[in-house]
């Protein structure tokens, strides 16, 4: 058996740091945007968790938490398998969509994550949390689908249809961490998400993948958001993970949204469209309503 699981933070300061680790996950829509028109999306993916792990290995050894004994656990091995459906349908997704609408789909995960949450945790959903995913939902059909049913066949609809996949994946990934979190540490956790995924992601781009040089450029991008997309969202999301609910935890991520959707605007000078604005306005509508429903059931 490995150590007992550390001693929990405080709810507040939970918060702070998951609210962090979505400001840091929001940059990544853009870097990936960026960085995606040269490389290809499964290198590309490889190379940014290989950084990853690396930060995660020194962080974990630093902290004297490293043990081979979690490798033998199946939270270990299941979750890389996880992220790398995740990342694969992300990096291509983003790819065949724009940035802003990217972000808002998959920060949406929270409308899976409460029915999940209901169900394997037993937490109590209610009226106003139902109505929420009810509102959620429709956001998601607005964003993937401009109200436009005969364009439903286009390059970008496939694209957001894969980041509905990247949405169910990180909403698996939250109901996981919250399990593997009962029995190991948040960094060594953390690790493995981390150790085993570069390689089926390879191992895809040599399949599938297009070559292409990596320049000066790209490797700032790589470096950028392997660590400070990658590795320290992940570290500060599954450190607070131990004292708020999956349910606060995919909620307060959403945030990311609003900061990905102005990085798009300003930086990439990305179109602001109706749908977007409606989309979005349904999905906050969402966040808000889960929100009141997650302070009157603690």
């Amino acid at each position: 058996m490995l150590e007992m699981p550390e001693k929990e933070i405080s709810k507040r300061a939970a918060v702070g740091l998951t609210l962090i680790s979505s400001l840091l996950l929001g940059s990544s829509y853009v870097a990936i945007k960026s960085g995606l028109g040269d490389l290809d999306p499964f290198l590309f993916s490889a190379f940014v968790f290989t950084i990853g792990a690396l930060v995660a290995l020194i962080f974990t050894l630093a902290r004297g938490t490293f043990t081979w004994r979690i490798f033998g656990m199946w939270e270990a091995w299941t979750a890389p398998l996880i992220t790398v459906v995740l990342l694969a349908l992300q990096y291509q997704g983003l790819s065949m969509t724009n940035a802003s609408t990217g972000a808002l789909i998959i920060g949406a995960n929270v409308i899976l994550v409460a029915p999940l949450s209901a169900l394997l945790f037993r937490e109590r959903l209610g009226k106003v949390r139902l109505l929420g995913l009810a509102i959620g939902l429709g956001g998601l059909f607005v964003l993937t689908t401009k109200l436009n049913m005969e364009g439903m066949i286009g390059g970008q609809l496939i694209g957001d249809l894969m980041l509905l996949g990247t949405t169910i994946c990180i909403a698996l990934t939250y109901v996981l961490s919250k399990y593997a979190l009962k029995r190991m540490k948040f960094d060594q956790f953390v690790l493995t998400l981390h150790l085993f995924t570069p390689l089926p992601l390879f191992a895809l781009y040599l399949l599938f993948g297009h070559s292409s040089p990596i320049s000066g450029g790209d490797a700032l991008i790589l470096v950028y958001v392997g660590v400070l997309c990658t590795s320290v969202p992940t570290l500060l999301w599954v450190g607070a993970l131990r004292s708020i609910s999956i349910v606060t935890s995919s909620t307060i991520i959403l945030s990311e949204s609003a900061f990905a959707v102005l990085l798009s605007i300003l930086i990439l000078h990305e179109p602001l469209d109706v749908f977007i604005v409606l989309g979005a306005a349904l999905v906050f509508a969402a966040i808000y309503l889960v929100t009141i429903g997650e302070r009157k059931r603690e």
